[in-house]
């Protein structure tokens, strides 16, 4: 969209002397949130009617956009330097005002063509609005190159309208250089009987239910901060982290107890003084964090659960009584929920936790070298400071190894590269919160995929996530421009519920998300409360049943609008219904298979069966569904831990005292012991609903529980038939067998038949040999005696079957006639100098050959001498008795280690003597 103004031929927006032709371009009006900030609705207005707007605002309203600019400027000088790709020149900056440039130069001159193609358009076909529309703005984009336009921009600059849009206040600002900036809270303030209410204060924005407040301001700033203790007040206040940071959890409870400089490290607190340490005690806090140091970031989790902790002292009025005091409790609340993630900002955040793991692992060893062991090697220290993290690899592959696509036309750079440059922008706070807080001894708390989740030990489940049932299913839909993969999540919420009148929720919004998202669920909370009638928040525990239904009904709430939300039910129900189609598919194939065995020859179906005995299908099948059918049991197991979490707050419920009206003056602390404390309003209510809370989490993981069980049978009859099919295989190999041994006896047959031939008419082969032999005794002419013949043929017979019968059965004759030719061959060879002559260059020579054959025979020697030796001292220490209560004996003067050769381990052996090992003689028998 062009950001020109609407501007006539007297002067431009702010009155100056540039003279501009007059811009009648009426805007396409865009349907817009009624719910959006006012920075939000700064940023849709056009250049010319911005400082129209800023006016109309209320101070504090100036003081927030003047901050969001300062924010936006400030990450565009941070990331001046930043580069899309490794092989760029230019810094992504730099590129995008290069291809700005170009594209408007490029533009103002091809507008002249555009009018006059548009002029012989409306002389055919006639002028009407959209053609009025381009001509006019076309008329605009010739000016571009022109010096009074240039000016004209300078007019409408922020600078001129916002005159301390570069001074910075001291109180109030946040510091750029925190890790924590870019990231905001959130306030919501319900008066009993009135309803929502906005909360009057300097540092909060935005009006009910949508107030905000920075994260820097909420928790550091110890003056100004709303989140101060006020166990008096009538109104009921909702804070929410948008991130599962220990650290900011820490700060939040001793801000709200006004406390500084609180340990809540279980090991190195002894005396819980304090009412943070109290809260955040380590069996409920630390202590039952899961993961470590040396487990991936995905591991860590608190466990799920619910407990009471006793409120602290309140000091105030001695009129309220102090059993209104002593009878408060606190609760504090941890449970896991589904959520989801874009597969490509899944892999980004992945980019940041390996580049943080780098730089952790750098620390850590810079902090060991640093020691007194490596004292002195400061050539080694130098060298380790020197080393520098890899940077986050920008957009270079894809997930899988895939390069992304390059815009090449002027126009479709200038709006990729901005949309790169927002993009890093909006992911800045999430990966300078992980660079900070990640490693820290009070660590953030990353969001996890259901892999993740569930195999929480392993470094690397990239694969199992792009295979979910949801992230396949999401990437093959085709009603979108392009598919856009999703994958499921597992996210933390931690809840606490203090003095009965404050709710404190943690958990983390979706990568790179700082601007509105209509899935998120903290959105959910909002737009649901500002919904709500004014009576129907009655306690801070109907606050905390609506941050946990919004929690746990992600996926399960149909009335949301689906932005590009998954719809996971609907996903899995389609992904088991396909499954069922190809199991009756490959059951109708088999079928039809079998049904052949009857009707055609046994060798024609063979060749059918042995095709539809291939069971690739079926496994692949089979893969799936066993996949559908394990995310299936662990998002159940998310319901079934949220469920235990319910529970324990319906029994905290039920065991707390709720006082029916607050006491006045004068008024016995006695005067309600006759009133059950079942009949209260507020607690019968507060059963109601979390009653109602179990009811619908049970329906939930009921639904789940029925797909996993219609996806079972599936998998139960694809394992009857690979069982039919076995069985069908053994039918066939033994039929196979049968007609083999048929086969067999028939050809025994014909042995039999031309054995008993062979038999006849071998006798007279022979004598009809004999009687034609050339012999004195036979023929006149016969020059040799018939026993001469005789003796000769059975003789040589006799050798020849011999040698043969040894070659054939006994290996050590060939093994040795082998040697013996390859020796006499290189006997030869050498003599006549072959040998030398091929190998002489490469320095292979026969006394080099010999010399190198005599050191591997002695390494060899050496290392079956250790071995035997190690095996000799191993069982000397076996059969040698331990008691502790005898003293060691005496050391053994050192003698000199004997020579240990081939023979002598031959001698152990055989047991023949004991031989000396080192300091002792052990006797070799042992």
């Amino acid at each position: 969209m062009v950001q020109s103004p609407r501007m006539n031929g007297a002067g431009n927006a702010n009155g100056s002397g540039t003279s501009l032709p007059k811009y009648t371009v009426e805007d396409i009006p865009v349907p817009g949130d009624p719910q959006m900030d006012k920075w939000a609705d700064y940023l849709r207005l056009r250049y010319s009617k911005r400082h129209v707007y800023y006016k109309t605002l209320s101070p504090s309203e100036q003081d927030h956009i003047r901050k969001e600019i300062r924010r936006i400027r400030y990450f565009r000088s941070h990331f001046k330097d930043y580069r899309v790709f490794a092989t760029d020149q230019l810094p992504l900056v730099a590129l995008l005002e290069d291809s700005r440039t170009k594209w408007r130069d490029i533009a103002s001159k091809r507008s002249g063509d555009g009018l006059a193609q548009l002029q012989k358009e409306v002389e055919r076909m006639g002028d009407d609005n959209r053609r009025s529309r381009s001509r006019q703005i076309l008329k605009m984009v010739q000016h571009w190159r022109d010096k009074d336009y240039a000016t004209w921009q300078e007019s409408v600059s922020p600078e001129l309208y916002m005159h301390d849009l570069d001074s910075v206040a001291d109180e109030g600002e946040d510091d750029p250089r925190d890790p924590n900036y870019g990231y905001n809270g959130w306030l919501i303030a319900w008066e009993p009987g009135k309803g929502g209410t906005s909360v009057e204060h300097p540092l909060i924005h935005g009006s009910f239910p949508h107030q905000k407040i920075s994260i820097q301001q909420l928790l550091y700033n110890k003056t100004g901060t709303p989140l101060k203790r006020d166990p008096h007040s009538t109104q009921f206040r909702y804070f929410h982290l948008p991130a599962n940071s220990m650290q900011w959890v820490e700060d939040a409870i001793s801000r709200y107890y006004d406390e500084d400089n609180v340990e809540f490290d279980g090991r190195k607190v002894l005396n819980m003084r304090s009412h943070a340490q109290r809260l955040l005690r380590h069996d409920i806090w630390r202590g039952q964090e899961r993961g470590g140091a040396h487990l991936p970031a995905h591991s860590r989790q608190m466990g799920s659960r619910c407990a009471v902790i006793p409120s602290a002292p309140i000091t105030g009025p001695k009129n309220l009584g102090s059993r209104q005091s002593e009878s408060k409790r606190d609760v504090a609340l941890f449970m896991p929920f589904l959520h989801w993630e874009v597969e490509k900002r899944l892999h980004r955040m992945a980019q940041f936790i390996d580049v943080a793991k780098s730089q952790n692992d750098h620390r850590e060893r810079l902090r060991r070298a640093s020691t007194l062991r490596y004292k002195g090697r400061m050539v080694d220290i130098a060298r380790l400071q020197q080393m520098q993290a890899r940077p986050v690899t920008s957009f270079e592959t894809r997930p899988g190894g895939r390069t992304y696509w390059r815009p090449q036309n002027p126009l479709a750079k200038y709006i990729w590269y901005a949309a790169k440059l927002f993009q890093i922008i909006d992911e800045a706070a999430d990966g300078r919160l992980i660079e900070h807080h990640l490693f820290s001894s009070a660590p953030l708390h990353m969001r996890r995929t259901l892999e993740q989740y569930y195999y929480w030990t392993a470094s690397e489940t990239s694969r199992r996530d792009s295979d979910q049932v949801v992230c396949r299913a999401t990437r093959s839909l085709k009603e979108e421009g392009e598919a856009t993969a999703r994958v499921v999540m597992v996210d933390q919420l931690w809840l606490w519920i203090l003095d009965e009148n404050t709710v404190i929720s943690s958990f983390p919004r979706r990568w790179g998300r700082n601007k509105p998202d209509p899935s998120a669920v903290h959105r959910g909370i909002r737009d649901r409360l500002g919904a709500l009638g004014h009576d129907q928040i009655h306690s801070a525990f109907d606050l905390a049943f609506i941050v946990i239904d919004e929690c746990s009904k992600v996926f399960f709430d149909r009335t949301k609008p689906l932005d590009q939300r998954p719809e996971v039910v609907n996903l899995f129900g389609s992904a088991i219904s396909k499954i069922a189609e190809n199991k009756s598919v490959a059951y109708e194939e088999f079928g039809n298979a079998v049904n052949k065995i009857s009707i055609e020859r046994m060798e024609i179906v063979e060749k059918t069966l042995r095709r539809s005995l291939n069971i690739g299908f079926e496994w692949s099948i089979l893969v799936e569904a066993q996949q559908v059918i394990e995310e299936l049991e662990i998002m159940q197991g998310i319901f079934s831990q949220q469920l235990v979490a319910i529970n324990d707050l319906e029994k905290i419920i039920k065991s707390m005292k709720w006082a029916p009206k607050t006491l006045k003056t004068g008024d016995s602390e006695d005067d309600d012991d006759d009133i059950s404390d079942s009949l209260v309003p507020s607690k019968r209510r507060a059963l109601d609903r979390v009653a109602s809370l179990i009811a619908d989490m049970e329906l939930r993981r009921d639904e789940l529980k029925s797909m996993e069980t219609l996806q079972y049978k599936t998998r139960t009859q694809l394992r009857e038939l690979l069982d039919m099919k076995q069985q069908q295989a053994n039918i066939i190999e033994a039929k196979a067998a049968i007609k083999r041994a048929d086969e067999s006896v028939l050809q025994g047959r014909s042995i039999i038949v031309f054995t008993v031939i062979t038999i006849f008419f071998l006798p007279l082969s022979f004598f009809t040999s004999v009687f034609g032999m050339n012999a004195r005794e036979i023929s006149e002419d016969g020059k040799m005696p018939l026993r001469l013949q005789l003796t000769l043929m059975f003789s040589i017979s006799s050798v020849i079957v011999v040698v043969s019968l040894a070659l054939a059965f006994n290996s050590w004759i060939r093994t040795m006639l082998s040697v013996s030719f390859s020796m006499a061959a290189l006997f030869i060879q050498e003599k006549l100098g072959l040998q030398n002559r091929r190998f002489g260059s490469k320095g292979y020579t026969s006394a080099a050959l010999k010399s190198k054959q005599r050191a591997m025979f002695n390494q060899i020697e050496k290392q079956a001498t250790m071995r035997r030796l190690t095996e000799i001292s191993s069982r000397t220490r076996l059969a040698s008795p331990r008691r502790r209560d005898v003293a060691p004996p005496p050391p053994v003067p050192r003698r000199r280690s004997s020579s240990w050769g081939m023979t002598t381990l031959a001698n152990i052996g055989r047991g023949r003597r004991a031989v000396p090992l080192g300091e002792m003689e052990l006797d070799a028998r042992v």
